[in-house]
């Protein structure tokens, strides 16, 4: 495989990278031994506790994919579940994966109503953001997340770790980073223990998703800073969702229908007439989505290169 890739010009191994979901840089030689090495690894397979400390792939992968995207926030926390069978994802038909739940949901509500140390009417003003503060939190969520909805693979918004560039870095980005890595954390500590039996969980970068669905479709030109991607985003779910492009959903499902009806109400600042916005739910769903046409990209490439 590395000697046909070899004989490929920058721009082709660079479409395969971005087809596939990858990192893009480095050399020609680099990126040609990087598809060799990440076309073997999918993205859907599942982990187990081997032993302490220690998770190794799953002996029997599982049938059917329980994908949980989460867009990271505290104050708007959205997440998205999406259900494909593997069945499909090897089909040579267009994949339309089922959306299960949808929603978002403010980080301070879940922390009242699952109990707080300092007793039930500490408000959300209380919230001191510290580590002893953010812990319980992060771990009735995660607890929360496997309970309720069943994951076999998590999928978690990257943050940020510099704002535009700079060096300097906003205090609310620092706040989500530090709840971001506690709800990794309480995710390997409870596949660890075998709470959560088979699963995984992967960091995706928001840009590398954006790119993904906008390049897709011809919306990248000019399409850098949020101000205009946003927008874009919701469109193009909203498209989907009238079309029954892509994702599909049950309209008997109230967890998925009743968002779902919020993007028919979108207007072309990103938010229904209500004002709700919607750029954190098209967002989960996108990765979400990402995930799946990743995985795909990556088996097509194998079946073609070997």
């Amino acid at each position: 495989m590395l000697q046909r890739l070899s004989l490929l010009r920058n721009g082709e191994l660079k479409d395969i990278l971005q087809r596939c979901g990858w990192p893009v840089s480095g050399t020609k030689t680099v990126m040609a031994m990087e598809i060799q090495a990440r076309s073997h690894r999918s993205r859907l397979a599942t982990y187990q506790r081997s032993r302490p400390g220690m998770l190794e792939p799953a002996e029997k992968q599982l049938d059917e994919h329980r994908i949980l995207s989460i867009d990271m926030g505290i104050k708007n926390m959205a997440l998205c579940l999406l259900r494909v069978s593997q069945q499909e994802i090897f089909s040579s038909e267009p994949v339309t994966p089922e959306i299960l739940t949808w929603q978002k949901f403010s980080l301070y509500d879940h922390h009242l109503n699952h109990g707080h140390e300092n007793g039930p009417n500490s408000g959300t003003q209380d919230m001191d953001f510290a580590s002893v503060s953010l812990a319980p939190l992060a771990t009735a969520l995660a607890r929360q997340l496997i309970t309720t909805h069943k994951p076999t693979i998590i999928a978690i918004e990257k943050q940020r770790y510099r704002t535009m560039g700079s060096a300097a870095v906003q205090e609310w980005t620092l706040r989500v980073n530090k709840l971001e890595a506690m709800l990794h954390a309480t995710l390997r500590v409870l596949q660890e223990e075998g709470i959560w039996e088979q699963g995984a969980t992967h960091s995706i970068c928001p840009q590398k998703t954006t790119g993904y669905w906008l390049g897709r479709y011809g919306l990248t030109d000019g399409a850098r800073k949020g101000t205009v991607t946003k927008p874009l985003k919701v469109k193009l779910v909203k498209s989907w969702l009238e079309n029954g492009h892509n994702v599909v959903y049950k309209k008997s499902n109230f967890l998925a229908a009743d968002t779902a009806s919020l993007f028919s109400k979108v207007s072309s600042q990103a938010k229904t007439r209500t004002g709700e916005k919607l750029d954190d739910l098209a967002d989960c769903l996108l990765q979400g989505l990402a995930l799946i046409h990743w995985e795909i990209s990556r088996l097509k490439l194998l079946e073609g290169w070997e």
